[in-house]
């Protein structure tokens, strides 16, 4: 049983390894991308002005299918639902701009990034679990949506998901992480709940001060 942890441990830290190659490549390809960009504005300057609109429209969607490029690195980077609805987002948003052709296919669009948002307003929920004032939540939430869920200050700048936090202060600190440890961040208390081999899985925060 130990020696198919340690197997599935690697595999997890080797299917890490694999996004940044693969978010490196895109970011590789969006860097070329850009130099099209500066082509394209050589022909919309060159080109008769009754066909511009033709021209802009691909440069638009060149510029957009970028955009989402960026935010599919993101979220290959910080592995947060909140990335995945964001390269959604402008996923959508180029296809209404670009190739929208008639009303019903511009109000389709619209429905469908009202609906994104009503997911992140109404159902996006990162936390797991309540359990009296303690919020449990996966260590790839991140810093922001566990601030405005449990109302605390954690610092953003330590990392963008609560698990790199955790994975900050313990290093400064010197301390190995593990079930049932706590770190004082700020305003918050930081407990792991759980951990698979050496990947962290859940946490729970909760609001600390110095009384308690």
């Amino acid at each position: 049983m130990v020696r198919i942890g340690r197997i599935k441990t690697k595999i997890m830290k080797a299917t890490l390894y694999l996004e940044i190659v693969l978010a490196i490549f895109i970011t590789v390809g969006i860097i070329i991308g850009m130099v099209d960009l500066v082509k394209y504005l050589g022909l919309i300057y060159s080109t008769n002005p009754i066909d511009t609109y033709e021209v802009f429209q691909k440069f638009l969607g060149h510029t957009l299918m970028l955009v989402v490029g960026v935010e599919l690195v993101a979220m290959l980077i910080m592995h947060t639902p909140g990335s995945v609805l964001e390269v959604l987002l402008y996923a959508i948003a180029r296809t209404m701009l670009i190739y929208s052709k008639s009303t019903t296919d511009f109000l389709i669009g619209i429905a469908a990034i009202a609906a994104i948002f009503a997911i992140r307003r109404f159902l996006f929920v990162c936390r797991i679990s309540k359990s009296e004032d303690i919020n449990i939540f996966s260590a790839d939430t991140s810093v922001h949506e566990i601030n405005r869920a449990v109302g605390v200050n954690i610092p953003e700048s330590i990392g963008n998901t609560i698990g790199g936090v955790i994975f900050h202060i313990s290093k400064e600190a010197c301390r190995r992480v593990e079930e049932g440890v706590s770190f004082h961040v700020a305003d918050a208390r930081i407990k792991v709940v759980k951990v698979f081999g050496d990947i962290i899985e859940r946490v729970a925060v909760e609001e600390f001060n110095d009384e308690q």
